[in-house]
């Protein structure tokens, strides 16, 4: 008999790392929604790779956040959340597909992505059963039931496509009057 593995079969991830770092970044996606000047200082600083002040408005809503790395690339941002060893890290990410565009990174777009999104991270982060649930979801490589999990908290009619990727999970976001797909997604950047 031949198995065929599945690529989330192998995936270290684990219900508390998922849950910890949604609950990490949701004061700062709260605060997108919540203050349209704040979401407009923090895009110009992404299309602007001004990762300086990326982290001071980071640290200025997210005080306690235990970073490995902060990044940008001019089309997005990353955090990198400590965990211990072997993992060492996991990231949350919101971006534009690379290779789309460059230093690109609408405030709008920001905002409906948060709007969308802080609901999923609030159940992330408060129920252990539901974050459980995602991270088997993602081991077994199950799309569809990842799917139907997530797809409940996240009501956005520019919500395009729910796909497990690189040890998390991928939500594309293609709005009016652009081509370009953002994505908010949850991954290790290397794995062990």
């Amino acid at each position: 008999m031949v198995r065929i593995k599945k690529s989330g079969l192998s995936s270290p991830l684990r219900a508390v790392m998922l849950a910890r770092t949604a609950g990490s970044m949701l004061p700062l996606y709260r605060e997108f929604v919540r203050d349209r000047q704040f979401s407009r200082r923090w895009s110009q600083a992404v299309k602007e790779a001004d990762l300086d002040t990326l982290l001071l408005l980071f640290q200025e809503k997210v005080p306690f956040a235990v970073l490995d790395a902060f990044s940008t690339n001019g089309i997005g941002f990353f955090a990198d959340f400590s965990y211990p060893a072997p993992l060492n890290s996991y990231t949350n990410a919101t971006s534009i597909i690379p290779g789309t565009a460059q230093f690109t990174f609408s405030s709008t777009a920001l905002r409906r992505i948060s709007t969308a999104i802080v609901p999923l991270y609030r159940k992330l982060s408060t129920s252990r059963l539901f974050a459980r649930h995602a991270a088997d979801a993602v081991k077994r490589g199950d799309d569809e039931k990842l799917d139907r999990l997530l797809r409940p908290y996240v009501r956005s009619r520019f919500l395009v496509d729910i796909q497990i990727k690189s040890s998390g999970f991928q939500l594309s976001f293609k709005f009016p009057g652009s081509n370009l797909i953002y994505q908010n997604k949850f991954f290790f950047d290397k794995l062990p």
